[in-house]
C-alpha cells in the first residue's frame, strides 16, 4: 500500500510512514483548508482511498488534534519538494 499510495495519480505524497502501532500507515498530503475544513477533506480523501483502492480509513483520522507527523519508522519517506 505504501508504494500505492506514493504513485497515486491525484494526490501527492508530502510524508508517508508506517504508524507509530506498525498497523497502518500515516499519509500527509496537501490540502487547501481556506475552502473547506480538515473533516471534509479527511471524508473525501478516505472515501478516494476506499473506492480506489479498496482500503477503509481509520476514522480517527478525524479529529485534528490527534494528528501524528512525528515518523517512528526507519523507512519513512520525506517529499523533498516541500520539506527542503
Amino acid at each position: 500500500m505504501k508504494r500505492r499510495l506514493l504513485v497515486d495519480d491525484y494526490f501527492e505524497t508530502q510524508l508517508l510512514f508506517i504508524s507509530p502501532s506498525g498497523n497502518g500507515l500515516k499519509w500527509i498530503i496537501p490540502i487547501d483548508t481556506k475552502g473547506l475544513p480538515h473533516n471534509i477533506y479527511f471524508t473525501a480523501v478516505a472515501n478516494y482511498i476506499f473506492q480506489t483502492y479498496g482500503v477503509e480509513v481509520d476514522k480517527s483520522g478525524k479529529d485534528i488534534s490527534r494528528a501524528c507527523f512525528l515518523p517512528y519508522d526507519p523507512h519513512v519517506y520525506i517529499n523533498p519538494i516541500y520539506f527542503q
